[in-house]
């Protein structure tokens, strides 16, 4: 357990200073369906009702997780919002993604992760297809 601790301590550390290079800029608006801490209090939510055996350090591990990732999220949503490059942007989102997943994957049991990959590819795959509704044909 104390190398898991280690090792996402590390981790914490290293966004910490990944966010640092973001300046957040004030105001701006919010998407559809919530800005980045409502989409990741409904999936750190949706997790924790779906995996019902997690212990407390897991829990506590988890939340330091989700927290350090939505605060990365948001100062990374802000700073790209001034990208007209889609490409760039989904890229940086999807490498914080990445990521916020190996860190999860740590924290978790395999089954417990086999639970949470299923339950954020379902969430990646209808946001897929809502913006693949969105093209041109």
């Amino acid at each position: 357990m104390y190398t898991l601790q280690h090792t996402l301590l590390s981790a914490f550390m290293l966004i910490a200073s990944f966010t640092s290079l973001f300046a957040q800029s004030p105001g701006g608006r919010r998407p559809p369906g919530g800005g980045p801490e409502e989409m990741i209090s409904r999936e750190k939510q949706a997790l924790y009702e779906q995996v019902t055996d997690l212990t407390d350090d897991q829990k506590a591990l988890l939340d330091g997780i989700y927290e350090e990732f939505g605060t990365t999220l948001q100062e990374t949503s802000e700073e790209l919002r001034q990208s007209n490059d889609r490409e760039v942007r989904r890229e940086k989102m999807e490498a914080l993604r990445e990521e916020k997943d190996e860190l999860v994957a740590d924290a978790l049991n395999e089954e417990q992760y086999a639970i949470y990959t299923e339950l954020t590819s379902r969430r990646r795959d209808r946001r897929g297809s809502r913006s693949e509704g969105n093209q041109p044909d």
